[in-house]
């Protein structure tokens, strides 16, 4: 490519440049009066045309390149999905996207997530290059291959969180009393803390999305709650009980977010002392297993317990689903006898 500089006093006061790059034609003032300047100049601003480009098609693109246009295209990835699109593709790097296969995600997943689960390198490696990998394709920077996850079982390896275990942590969500130079602490967030729990109980839903709960979506007279679903970026009005609506009409404050925890770690900090101190295992996520265990019990179909706890699809409410089967009425071993003496009898 070749750039021709202009001096000062043909196009105005400072050196102009002019040529042509991958992008078309241009011509620009460099604002700068000597020529080392406009030099200078000149490779930053070709270096930024070059970055703000779009490929054409057929182009070589690098798959770091194509995350930065996937996630351009994709506004509505929360921070945590950015920063796994972020971190598979500083691992891949400026590979071209041609270049990388299965073989070369599951290396990345390896890599990236070592002992982990293959059900967590799918959901955080795999299936996000995959994702990059089928948005160039729409671009046709490479073509389309259809990637493979990691076999996993359909059921998951969770436990629906037993009922007991709901009453005990509500029972007991008041921290015990700290002593400190003034005397002992009580627990401020506690009415916080059982609201959270009740919530997890009878709605079911993602940890994450009862955190961004604001009161502005709260109507208390109609016993509803408005949550923005983040893995879906949906908005869901969902019904809570008269327990919950008593507790949330006596909290103090009725402004601004629901919870004072910002993040699951808040959370955690003080889920995982409670559960140690009633000897008692359970995650947010458990509670999500046991609404979908308790729809199943129910029988209430799929598309509408799908729907309570925002699940995209009936496939993905099955594997949170622990059933029992219960056994097909006079179907026993103890039958068989009576089978073959019926025979003999004719």
């Amino acid at each position: 490519m070749r750039i021709k500089y202009i001096p000062p006093g043909k196009r105005g006061a400072s050196w102009y440049i002019s040529g042509r790059d991958a992008s078309g034609r241009f011509e620009v003032s460099t604002g700068r009066r000597d020529r080392r300047g406009a030099e200078a100049f000149a490779q930053d601003y070709l270096a930024e045309r070059a970055r703000r480009r779009v490929p054409g098609r057929g182009e070589t693109v690098a798959f770091a390149d194509a995350a930065e246009f996937y996630k351009a295209a994709k506004p509505h990835l929360s921070t945590s999905d950015i920063a796994l699109v972020d971190a598979v593709a500083a691992h891949i790097g400026r590979v071209d996207c041609r270049a990388v296969n299965h073989a070369a995600l599951v290396a990345a997943a390896d890599a990236l997530k070592p002992g982990r689960s293959d059900a967590t390198k799918n959901r955080k490696v795999i299936g996000v290059g995959a994702a990059i990998l089928h948005y160039a394709s729409e671009q046709e920077w490479c073509d389309y291959r259809r990637i493979k996850k990691l076999w996993v079982s359909r059921k998951s390896p969770r436990q629906a969180a037993p009922e007991e275990t709901m009453a005990l942590l509500m029972e007991n969500a008041e921290a015990p009393p700290r002593a400190n130079k003034l005397g002992r602490k009580r627990d401020h967030q506690v009415a916080y803390k059982r609201i959270l729990i009740a919530m997890l109980y009878e709605l079911g839903l993602r940890i994450t999305d009862y955190l961004k709960i604001d009161w502005e979506r709260i109507d208390l007279r109609a016993g509803k709650v408005s949550v923005q679903i983040g893995k879906t970026d949906d908005w869901a009005t969902l019904e809570v009980g008269p327990a919950v609506v008593t507790m949330l009409a006596n909290l103090p404050k009725k402004e601004g977010r629901l919870f004072p925890w910002e993040t699951r770690r808040g959370v955690y900090a003080w889920l995982k002392p409670l559960r140690e101190r009633l000897g008692v295992a359970y995650t947010p996520h458990m509670s999500r297993h046991a609404l979908a265990t308790a729809a199943d019990a129910a029988q209430i179909p799929d598309k509408r317990a799908a729907e309570l706890g925002m699940w995209r699809d009936a496939r993905s409410l099955h594997r949170y689903q622990h059933v029992r089967p219960t056994p097909i009425p006079g179907r026993e071993a103890g039958a068989l006898a009576g089978i073959l003496r019926e025979r003999k009898a004719k």
